[in-house]
């Protein structure tokens, strides 16, 4: 994603609870943290009593043992937590990433942009598994 314009998405013929645990144990095999969950469609049932598909945004930063502190940009905190949407559609699972690192500065700090591309990698392997694509 570094260097890529907008977003990646994938559609997946799979269960939406299966997926977010699929993403979810993905992150961590990249060794990534799940920093924790929003579940969106849950908040605006109880805040607005309107009822929309499931949808999950998934916070992920980078593992605790990433040097962040010594010599990282002041920016980066401005970039993480990283995102990953995971929206239900029907017998269908959509897993969205966006580039956060688009239009940063040219001395973006390693550790997000390390984070963001292990990202990209684990969702593409879930999106890839032979006859999952839509």
């Amino acid at each position: 994603m570094p260097g890529n314009a907008g977003s990646v998405r994938f559609s997946l013929r799979e269960p939406f609870e299966r997926e977010v645990e699929t993403v979810c144990r993905a992150l961590v095999s990249r060794g990534l943290r799940v920093a924790g969950q929003l579940d969106v469609s849950r908040r605006v049932k109880r805040s607005l009593g309107i009822v929309l598909p499931p949808c999950r945004i998934v916070f992920v930063l980078p593992h605790p043992s990433t040097p962040v502190s010594s010599g990282t940009h002041p920016w980066a905190a401005s970039f993480l937590p990283l995102h990953v949407v995971i929206s239900g559609n029907g017998a269908q699972t959509e897993i969205q990433v966006q580039n956060r690192i688009q239009g940063a500065p040219a001395e973006a700090p390693a550790p997000v942009l390390e984070t963001q591309t292990e990202m990209r990698r684990a969702i593409e392997a879930i999106a890839m598994r032979p006859s999952m694509v839509v």
